[in-house]
């Protein structure tokens, strides 16, 4: 019979041929990370470098521990995950005074959103985190007409303005407060598609918060599961990229894009979004705030829905919710807007159940399907 010495040194020599496996497994996926766009695998693979540099960092530490020198190899994979990481814990120029934020003039825009989950059947934790949330704007996707029944029926401190229920992922609803603060202004909302023949419906909003003019997308991208629908993906962004420059070149006005990305913000793709749309990403500044699969411990998540505004907006604070049955967690910002172009109209303040313009929904065809495989 073996000693318990030799038992327990076994064991542990396994845990550690089996820990450099997997630190080898993530230092390939860390390289073929940067080469989506030979393959939407190598696209798909790229999201999951938070986890990436858990493995090499636990592999790196044990292996320092074993006085394995040729360990100190996991340091290279390890630099190329947190230069990209990095940067998200750090605010940027656009963001540096956040410390000051009390020192800058006007009152904060809160927006919350959150992805209900079209197959969640417990209502009563996300009725609760919308109660509790003392937002300007709140945008809900994943609404079908059983949740906007449900909201419309419980909900004491919003009501719904605009909805468009689809009993598959791809209903949406915008509220607001049933008592709205006097610097808010509700100009129009309208049901879009980006790209036009899309058949994923779009909540645009445009107010005015003292007298400034934002316009505030709900976006929802396509999830890369096949061929097909990465490259979808892609012209997704390239038209909601258009959009945003649009907004802020032609209607000079301030653009908040947030929602269900899909995308994490190391991704390249994500990147080049966020380069051609001139938008700044709200997450900077306040690390990664995993968001999906809500149900997974935070090591495991990876943060697919953002927020992402105009550099003239500073974020204030931003946070994710907790579990409310859905398969993402919500997103709350609180934004100030500044440096912006004011609208030389400046109107009157609106009753939440006024509208300048009300919403007209686009015609999207029925039959039109999104290309999934």
């Amino acid at each position: 019979m073996p000693k318990l010495t030799t038992v327990v040194s076994r064991a542990v020599n396994s845990a550690k041929f089996l820990l450099d496996i997997a630190a080898s497994g993530a230092a390939i996926a860390t390289v073929l990370g940067f080469a989506g766009s030979l393959w939407w695998v190598f696209e798909l693979i790229e999201h999951l470098r938070p986890q990436y540099c858990l493995v090499l960092v636990t592999a790196l530490v044990i292996g320092g521990i074993s006085r394995r020198t040729w360990s100190f190899v996991w340091c290279l994979p390890l630099a190329l995950n947190l230069a990209l990481l990095a940067p998200l814990f750090f605010a940027s120029a656009q963001g540096s005074y956040l410390e000051q934020a009390n020192h800058i003039p006007g009152s904060t825009f809160r927006l919350l959103y959150a992805n209900l989950d079209h197959s969640n059947k417990d209502t009563s934790q996300a009725i609760r985190y919308i109660e509790g949330q003392n937002a300007d704007l709140v945008l809900l996707q994943e609404v079908t007409s059983r949740w906007l029944t449900t909201l419309e029926s419980n909900l004491s401190r919003y009501r719904v303005v605009t909805s468009f229920p689809k009993e598959d992922s791809t209903g949406l609803a915008m509220l607001v407060p049933i008592a709205p603060s006097k610097s808010l202004e509700l100009v129009a909302t309208q049901i879009i598609a980006l790209p036009p023949y899309s058949g994923q419906p779009l909540v645009e909003t445009t107010l005015r918060w003292e007298g400034t003019e934002v316009v505030i997308l709900g976006l929802s991208i396509i999830r890369p599961q096949s061929r097909d629908s990465s490259a979808f993906q892609d012209v997704e962004f390239d038209a909601a990229a258009e959009w945003s420059l649009r907004q802020q070149r032609e209607y000079k006005r301030e653009v908040v894009v947030i929602g269900d990305f899909n995308s994490t913000p190391w991704s390249g793709r994500f990147r080049s979004f966020l380069h051609e749309s001139a938008l700044h990403n709200s997450q900077q500044g306040f690390g990664l705030q995993p968001t999906w699969p809500a149900g997974f411990p935070s090591v495991l998540k990876i943060a697919i829905d953002h927020c992402l505004h105009s550099k003239s907006i500073t974020t204030i604070n931003r946070a994710t919710g907790f579990n409310i049955g859905s398969d993402h967690l919500p997103l709350f910002v609180e934004l100030r807007f500044g440096n912006a172009h004011s609208s030389s109209s400046t109107g009157r303040n609106l009753d939440s159940r006024q509208l300048l313009k009300p919403c007209q929904p686009i015609c999207i065809p029925s039959d039109l399907k999104v290309p999934l495989s």
